[in-house]
């Protein structure tokens, strides 16, 4: 299990985000805790700096806008974190358009994507990604590139449709486990603090409509979706993995959280044999806006490694 370590970048910020902490539950404002100093500036979007083709796609129940750049194979399809829009991609596009194909796109209720009649939960997701790939007609197998909660949304893509997978990349994606394992190392007033901001996630509510509603099911998808397709896998972690976290827990609390959470990146280094470890020093959470280069080298290299080698 191979484990590169990119070095701090001067322009590296820090996002501050629970999603560090707890794998994409936005959850902090349910925490009886001090409130947070000021955060430091977060990483802007830039403009996008290539043209595209926008579509306007009806997966059945709703339709979602997508964006597709370049040309070739394989396709690289660019997933994002939870409640994001595709914009968040921009700082990545260019390297990849100028060598292959790039698909961005909003998933339901996301963006400029309609929500729909049918539910928003991770595998119905990787079900509509499905639809949109075989209507626009792109290159497949594709390379699926998912930040944050949309790793989680390529993950049952991979599990469900291995043969449109030629290839997997993880940039700060939670493990399905990880709250239970940093539950597990916490004690007195820090637990405590942990199960007021994850109890709102536990349960959905009656009549689930959004991502966030969807959460626990998600949760329980992915521990229930079949192996990854054995093909090249990629994690990339921003490192430290504590940077920039409000002090709702003790100092102790926190370090424990931020062991448990980097040892449960390996947990997904291991979902594929030989699979690689990036490691962004100076990156927050949001990798791919602090750290563009650090995201997008590693998918070209993974797109002309399949080019001389492709998935059978």
């Amino acid at each position: 299990m191979p484990v590169l370590r990119l070095p701090r970048s001067r322009r590296a910020t820090h996002v501050v985000t629970l999603v560090l902490l707890l794998t994409t539950l936005p959850v902090l404002a349910h925490a009886q805790a001090p409130p947070p100093p000021p955060p430091p500036p977060r990483a802007a979007v830039p403009p996008l700096e290539v043209p595209g083709n926008a579509h306007v796609v009806d997966v059945g129940g709703r339709r979602l806008h997508v964006v597709v750049h370049g040309a070739g194979a394989p396709t690289v399809v660019l997933v994002s974190g939870f409640g994001a829009p595709q914009a968040t991609w921009n700082a990545v596009v260019p390297a990849l358009a100028a060598v292959t194909t790039v698909v961005t796109y909003d998933r339901a209720g996301v963006g400029d994507s309609e929500l729909g009649s049918r539910p928003a939960d991770g595998r119905q997701s990787a079900v509509d990604l499905k639809a949109l790939l075989t209507a626009l007609g792109v290159p497949r197998p594709c390379v699926l590139v998912g930040h944050s909660y949309g790793g989680r949304v390529v993950r049952l893509f991979a599990a469900a449709y291995p043969e449109d997978t030629a290839g997997i990349v993880l940039a700060e994606t939670g493990h399905e486990d990880t709250p239970d394992a940093q539950r597990a190392v916490l004690e007195g007033a820090d637990r405590e603090t942990f199960d007021r901001m994850i109890a709102p996630f536990l349960t959905p509510p009656a009549d689930p409509r959004t991502e966030q509603d969807f959460m626990a099911v998600t949760q329980e998808q992915l521990r229930a979706s079949g192996p990854l397709p054995h093909v090249p896998l990629v994690v990339v972690t921003a490192g430290p993995r504590g940077l920039g976290l409000p002090p709702a827990f003790s100092a102790e609390g926190q370090r424990r959280l931020e062991e448990v959470a980097m040892r449960m990146q390996d947990r997904l280094v291991a979902l594929v044999p030989g699979a690689e470890h990036i490691v962004v020093e100076g990156a927050g959470h949001n990798v791919h806006l602090d750290r563009p280069e650090a995201v997008s080298t590693p998918i070209v290299a993974m797109v002309k490694r399949l080019r001389l080698a492709p998935v059978r």
